[in-house]
């Protein structure tokens, strides 16, 4: 007999669940199974999980964090073998101890040092581009977002190495396709998409252990305050190599998604790229962005969010229960897996008016909307270390390359995405430059 209190599972097919319609459309299937109520139950091959569209179930989530909730199996696997050791994936006192050993290096007044560093770096990437010329967006900007963090909030040369830091960034993408094959295989059993991963990350270690032989520059960046609490005997080496590889994984990628993304939207909407280079040229001219002038660019920053609401480059966040817990209703197992997509709740017509549409100055005014109906950075205990920094440099990023640039966005077909770890897209999307 049923459990009266169990969620739903909607459109569930016998034996292979909800694989096919997550398969053939994954975003659009999640949105109709989110209609079926706060919880509802989704079936895979060997696996469940309950997707949640409620934001104070979300909150409750996060707000237990370590106490009833953890990281969930299917994260931790992306990962295996390779992360168990970084802030990311870590847990329990673990957790703790590399979060805390991180934090001097992401407080404002640290974070807030880097703002040059970011103009600099952007404005000598745009300086590459040849007017007429016609770039890989994705590739230009995911470069652009490692030179930004590998040379000011990691303290780390990697010209030269450019290419070993995207290639294990792909293959961390390519293992994290839950419709990949061999995805459902048990982890003792490698696959060659698991065997890619662990190569290129090898690869990407050695980088990391070159780059920190040379001499260490000066402020409170990641590097340095890693290497100063190995030196207090409060990290091992191992732990300091794999929270900056940790870094350049999850920070290159999804800052260089959030500015792909907000070219092409601002390609779609010139009336909102016009007004964005009058502001700029109103507060900054023929200057640079910088936090000083930054306070008459609200557009800039209205744009950045308006672009992590409909493109949010981390799109679903996954938690697991450590005990039997009461979520909407239901009450649910040790070890639920819980889907708490971002992808969802900011396009959810309960909280967004008109909730597809790219609209910078619904950001203009307050809201009442609830606190998790929009989280592109996750939510505390555990949200993302590197927010701060991400925010600042996709503010300071944008307006750099406005500034300077018209990219005008073409994509071959319609936008698709891949249902990764990240947001990527299923197509390419090129730029044609024109210097201002």
């Amino acid at each position: 007999m049923n459990d009266p209190a169990a969620p739903a599972a909607p459109n569930r097919l016998p034996v292979v669940g909800h694989a096919p319609a997550f398969a053939r459309e994954p975003f659009a299937a999640l949105e109709r199974w989110a209609e079926h109520g706060s919880v509802v139950r989704l079936e895979f091959p060997g696996e469940r999980f309950y997707l949640v569209s409620d934001p104070e179930i979300v909150a409750t989530v996060f707000r237990d964090g370590e106490r009833r909730f953890t990281i969930a199996d299917q994260q931790r696997r992306a990962f295996a073998d390779v992360e168990d050791r970084a802030v990311s994936t870590a847990v329990g006192d673990r957790w703790r101890r590399l979060r805390g050993a991180l934090r001097p290096a992401f407080t404002r007044e640290a974070v807030e040092r880097c703002a040059e560093g970011i103009v600099e770096r952007t404005i000598a990437r745009t300086e590459t581009w040849t007017d007429g010329e016609e770039i890989d967006l994705h590739r230009e900007m995911r470069l652009l977002t490692l030179e930004i963090l590998a040379e000011t909030l990691l303290d780390l040369d990697l010209r030269g190495d450019e290419d070993a830091v995207l290639a294990a960034t792909d293959a961390l993408v390519a293992r994290s396709d839950p419709r990949r094959l061999g995805a459902a295989l048990p982890e003792w059993m490698p696959t060659p998409t698991d065997r890619r991963f662990r190569r290129t990350v090898r690869d990407l270690e050695s980088v990391v252990e070159r780059a920190l032989e040379t001499p260490r520059g000066e402020g409170e960046n990641a590097r340095t305050v890693l290497l100063e609490a190995h030196e207090a005997s409060e990290l091992t080496d191992r732990e300091v190599r794999d929270n900056l590889v940790a870094l350049l994984l999850a920070g290159t990628d999804t800052s260089a998604l959030a500015l792909t993304y907000g070219w092409y939207l601002l390609s779609q909407r010139p009336a909102v790229r016009r007004s964005l280079v009058a502001a700029y040229d109103d507060h900054v001219g023929s200057g640079r962005p910088a936090l000083g002038n930054f306070d008459g660019l609200e557009e800039v920053e209205h744009v950045v969010r308006e672009t992590l609401r409909l493109y949010p480059p981390t799109w679903n966040t996954m938690r697991q229960s450590t005990e039997s817990v009461v979520l909407g209703g239901h009450r649910l197992p040790e070890g639920a897996q819980f889907m708490l997509p971002q992808w969802v709740f900011h396009r959810d017509e309960r909280f967004w008016e008109a909730p597809t549409a790219f609209r910078p100055a619904r950001w203009a005014d307050e809201s009442d909307r609830p606190e998790y109906a929009y989280f592109p950075f996750g939510g505390r205990p555990r949200h993302c270390v590197g927010a701060r920094f991400a925010r600042l440099e996709l503010r300071l990023a944008l307006a750099a390359m406005v500034g300077r640039v018209d990219l005008d966005v073409s994509v071959p077909e319609p936008l698709s995405f891949v249902p990764t770890l990240s947001l990527r897209p299923a197509v390419e999307l090129s730029a044609t430059v024109r210097h201002r």
